[in-house]
C-alpha cells in the first residue's frame, strides 16, 4: 500500500485512487498490482496470471482527478460512465470527486472486463 499511496501527490486524487483499489481487490479474483513508471509517470496496473495480462489500472491525472484506465472494453454503454480520450490498447474514465465513483458502476464495469478478458 505504501508504493501505491506513493503515486499521488494530490491528495483528493489519492482518496479517490484508494477507493478505486479497494473496489477493485474487492471485486477482481486472482489480482496482482505492479506499481510502474518513473517519478513522472507512477500507474499501478492490475494483472491476472502475468505481468503482461492487464485487466485495469490507475492513475492520478490532471487538475486532482483519478483515472481508471480499463482493457477488453471497446465501448462503454453506462449513464455515468464515459471514456475519456483516445487509448490504443486501454480506455480511460476519468474522476474529479470522489462522489463520481459509485461502487455498483465500478463493479458492473469490472464484470465486463472479466467477461471479455482473455485470461
Amino acid at each position: 500500500m505504501e508504493d501505491f499511496n506513493q503515486m499521488f501527490k494530490s491528495s483528493k486524487a489519492k482518496e479517490m485512487g484508494i477507493k478505486l483499489k479497494e473496489i477493485i481487490e474487492l471485486y477482481m479474483d486472482n489480482i496482482e498490482e505492479n506499481i510502474l513508471g518513473g517519478a513522472k509517470v507512477k500507474l499501478a496496473l492490475y494483472t491476472r496470471n502475468g505481468k503482461n495480462n492487464v485487466l485495469c489500472g490507475i492513475q492520478e491525472g490532471s487538475n486532482e482527478s483519478c483515472m481508471l484506465y480499463v482493457h477488453h472494453i471497446e465501448e462503454i454503454n453506462h449513464e455515468r460512465l464515459t471514456f475519456s480520450g483516445k487509448g490504443k490498447h486501454a480506455k480511460r474514465i476519468k474522476f474529479s470527486d470522489i462522489k463520481e465513483i459509485k461502487e455498483d458502476d465500478i463493479k458492473w464495469l469490472l464484470s465486463k472486463i472479466n467477461e471479455n478478458a482473455p485470461f
